[in-house]
C-alpha cells in the first residue's frame, strides 16, 4: 500500500504555522547545517549545550534532539532529556558512531532507559548495533557492505519488535529508509546517493524529525519527514547535475530545496509503501 503525499503536505504546513523551536544538542561538524535546515523548513533552532542551561532552555522548546556525535555533551543530553520527557516533548536520539564505539553505544543505551525517547534515527549499521548491542563497522559512517547485508537480513522485523517493546519510533536510513513504531514497517524510497557524499545529511534528517514530530507526534509524521528530506535530496541532485557541479553545490542545494519546497512537489514526489 502507498503512503499519501497529502499527509506530508499536511504535516509540513503545520510546521509552517507553528514555527516550533527545536532544541538541538548536536555535533560541531554539522551544527550550522542543522540550524539552517530547520530555518529553511520554517522551524527555529536553538543549540544550547551547557548542562547548567539546557533544562531551562528545553522547557521553552517543542522538541529535543540528542546527537551522539556530541558525546562530550552527554550530561547535557541527560539533563535536557529528563526535562523534555517530563513535559511530554518529542525526543529524538541520533546514535552517531555507536556501530564503531562501544562507549557511545553503552551511553546511548543508558540514555534511552533514562529519558525514553520518542524516536531513534540512525543508519542501518547504527540501528543494528543498538538492536544487537554489538559493533558493526569502524567509524561513524555506514559501510556499503554493511548496508547490503542489512537489506538481506530480518532487520525490518527486528526493528518492528524492538519498537513495539520499547514504545518508540525507529528509523533506519539507507538507500531505502525503514520506519516503524511496531505496528507495520514503512519503506521510504525517496532520496539521492549524493546525500551520502556530504557530511551532515543524517544529522539534518534527525533535526527535521524533531520539527515534524513537534507538529504531529506519530509514526506517520516520521515517515512524512523521511519523504520530505528525501525529495529535497532528489531535487538538489537534479539541479546539481544540471549545473555540472559537485558535492558542495549539492549541500547548499539541499537546504535550498527545503526552503523552496512546494505542496505539488511533495504530493507527486512521495514514494513510500508499507507492509
Amino acid at each position: 500500500m502507498k503512503f499519501s503525499g497529502e499527509k506530508v503536505v499536511e504535516i509540513y504546513e503545520k510546521i509552517q504555522q507553528k514555527r516550533p523551536i527545536i532544541h538541538c544538542i548536536t555535533n560541531a561538524v554539522t551544527v550550522n547545517d542543522c540550524a539552517n535546515i530547520l530555518l529553511a523548513a520554517g522551524a527555529s533552532p536553538t543549540m544550547a549545550h551547557h548542562p547548567c542551561e539546557v533544562e531551562e532552555i528545553t522547557a521553552g522548546t517543542a522538541a529535543l534532539i540528542c546527537n551522539f556525535g556530541a558525546i562530550s555533551d552527554y550530561e547535557a543530553m541527560k539533563t535536557a532529556g529528563k526535562r523534555a520527557h517530563a513535559l511530554g516533548h518529542p525526543i529524538v536520539i541520533d546514535p552517531v558512531g555507536v556501530s564503531g564505539s562501544s562507549y557511545r553505544r553503552e551511553k546511548c543505551l543508558e540514555l534511552m532507559k533514562i529519558i525514553h525517547p520518542t524516536c531513534i534515527r540512525g543508519n542501518y549499521s547504527e540501528i543494528q548495533a543498538l538492536l544487537h548491542n554489538c559493533g558493526t563497522v569502524t567509524g561513524v559512517d555506514a559501510a556499503e557492505d554493511a548496508l547490503a547485508e542489512a537489506e538481506e537480513t530480518d532487520l525490518p522485523e527486528l526493528m518492528k519488535q524492538y519498537a513495539k517493546e520499547n514504545q518508540m519510533i525507529l528509523v533506519a536510513s539507507g538507500e531505502t529508509d525503514l520506519i516503524t513504531d511496531g505496528s507495520c514497517v514503512y519503506r521510504c524510497h525517496n532520496g539521492s546517493p549524493m546525500m551520502a557524499r556530504i557530511t551532515g545529511s543524517g544529522c539534518m534528517s534527525t533535526v527535521m524529525l524533531g520539527a515534524f514530530l513537534s507538529a504531529e507526534n506519530s509514526v506517520e509524521s516520521a515517515v512524512a519527514c523521511c519523504a520530505f528530506t528525501g525529495i529535497a535530496g532528489e531535487l538538489a541532485a537534479k539541479e546539481t547535475t544540471a549545473q555540472k557541479r559537485g558535492t558542495m553545490t549539492f549541500r547548499n542545494g539541499f537546504i535550498d530545496a527545503v526552503s523552496l519546497m512546494t505542496p505539488e512537489q511533495l504530493e507527486h514526489g512521495t514514494d513510500v509503501d508499507w507492509f
